[in-house]
């Protein structure tokens, strides 16, 4: 019996803590080190009706495509400045709610919207651009919510998931997640309507895991009307900015982003 009580106790606990620190457990704020330099980064602020974000345009007068970012949970945007200066296209990068210098909380619907708002404005500044929205970990589940509202014309997604949910139970197989979960940021439910998609995974990423980046393709694959071009690299989950071909393969898919035709995505009439 003691041993049982100890185990309830246990299961219990893990369950308590989970709904209690959910929010230190999935996000993690950085402050700005340096700001980056102005060129190539021009400081931005978007308003919002409870908070200011503020992040960068860096490139601005490139002519090549509009990617906005949207990084990983312990990711302050600008530290990867250099790499984004390298590219053939104008890059938005802004801080989420409680990151860098911009202000509020975060959280799934706020971020979710922002993710939206900040789409919206970057469209609005570069019109003539095809949008590519791009997220790494917590931020790939971000650009594919957003996409839904946003339509943009292509995705690029690093160490994807289907949920948070997915990945909480592989860490904690015997804790409902799903009841327990405040955000859960269900990327898998907005995959039918998705552009052309580049997945860069990695059967080392020991975070998301390999085997649900993979069950996030094998739903959009099975979903959206354009398939995923998938790449595979050895990587653990934070290095994938330090590769170069990691760089190579984002470069030679932008190279091939064309604006977004509905027509052409109609599914044949039977």
């Amino acid at each position: 019996m003691q041993i049982l009580l100890t185990v309830v106790g246990a299961y219990l606990g893990a369950c308590a803590l989970l709904w209690a620190f959910q929010e230190r457990l999935i996000f993690y704020p950085r402050s700005i080190g340096h700001p980056p330099p102005n060129p190539p980064a021009a400081p931005i602020e978007i308003a919002r009706p409870d908070a200011v974000l503020r992040g960068w345009v860096v490139n601005a007068a490139s002519d090549g495509p509009l990617i906005v970012y949207f990084g990983g949970n312990a990711e302050e945007v600008s530290r990867n400045t250099r790499n984004w200066s390298r590219r053939a296209a104008t890059t938005v990068l802004v801080n989420y709610r409680g990151y860098g210098n911009s202000t509020g909380k975060p959280g799934e619907a706020v971020l979710c919207a922002d993710a939206v708002a900040i789409s919206e404005w970057a469209r609005a500044r570069f019109p003539d651009r095809p949008l590519v929205l791009f997220g790494q970990s917590l931020g790939s589940g971000i650009a594919v919510l957003a996409a839904a509202a946003v339509r943009p014309d292509a995705l690029i997604l690093i160490s994807p998931y289907r949920s948070i949910q997915h990945v909480a139970q592989r860490v904690l197989p015997f804790v409902p997640a799903r009841m327990l979960l405040r955000h859960r940021f269900d990327a898998e439910t907005a995959v039918a309507d998705l552009p052309r998609t580049l997945v860069l995974a990695s059967p080392r990423d020991e975070v998301i895991g390999y085997k649900e980046n993979k069950a996030m393709v094998a739903a959009i694959d099975a979903q959206a009307l354009q398939g995923v071009e998938l790449r595979e690299f050895e990587l653990r989950h934070t290095r994938f900015f330090n590769h170069p071909p990691v760089w190579e393969a984002v470069d030679d898919f932008l190279a091939t982003v064309k604006p977004r035709d509905d027509n052409d995505e109609q599914p044949p009439v039977s």
